[in-house]
Parts: C-alpha cells; sequence; structure tokens
C-alpha cells in the first residue's frame, strides 16, 4: 500500500514499509527498508540477528541471543503493523505534508 491522496487541502501519504535482517547489497549483515518492492534504505549491522514487533510498532532489531539493541520506528501515524517471520516486519502508516 502505497498512494498519494488529498485530504481537506493537505498530501496524505499511506504506506507499507517492510523491514527485514539479513544479507543487504554489500554482502554484510544489516537491515534493509523497502516500499512497493523497492529498497529505500539499508545499513551494515554485523549482530542483528532478529526482529521482533512490539505493542507500539516499534520493531526490535534483536541479537542472536535475543538481547534488543535498538528499536526502529516509522514517522508519522503507524495504522497496523505485522509480523512476517523473525526476520521481517511489515508496517502500515500515514504521514500529513
Amino acid at each position: 500500500m502505497t498512494d498519494l491522496q488529498t485530504e481537506a487541502g493537505k498530501n496524505l501519504l499511506r504506506g507499507s514499509l517492510t523491514v527485514r535482517v539479513g544479507v543487504i547489497r554489500d554482502g554484510t549483515q544489516g537491515i534493509s527498508l523497502s516500499m512497493g518492492g523497492n529498497l529505500v534504505g539499508e545499513w551494515t549491522d554485523s549482530r542483528a540477528r532478529t526482529l521482533s514487533l512490539k505493542d507500539n510498532f516499534k520493531v526490535a532489531i534483536c541479537a542472536e541471543n535475543g538481547e534488543r539493541l535498538y528499536y526502529f520506528s516509522v514517522p508519522g501515524r503507524t495504522l497496523s503493523g505485522e509480523q512476517l517471520s523473525d526476520a521481517e516486519v511489515k508496517i502500515d502508516f500515514e504521514m500529513h505534508d
């Protein structure tokens, strides 16, 4: 879901962001972000092994032993989230311009 709508004179962006942990384009372990099948960002993190979607829709990036390393969250208002696997989370959100 990625679309741009006009609501009362304001642009409203609704989208789905997929967060994945695994091997990224440069061949190292890391985190990747994609929208609509398009890569929008990635970073190296040699310790990241699993993801955990929390009740507040933040994504916990965790080490192999389950230690929480840090949180990732999307800007705007989160509409829903889904834990697709221990390495993939999808978050639906909206933002006003």
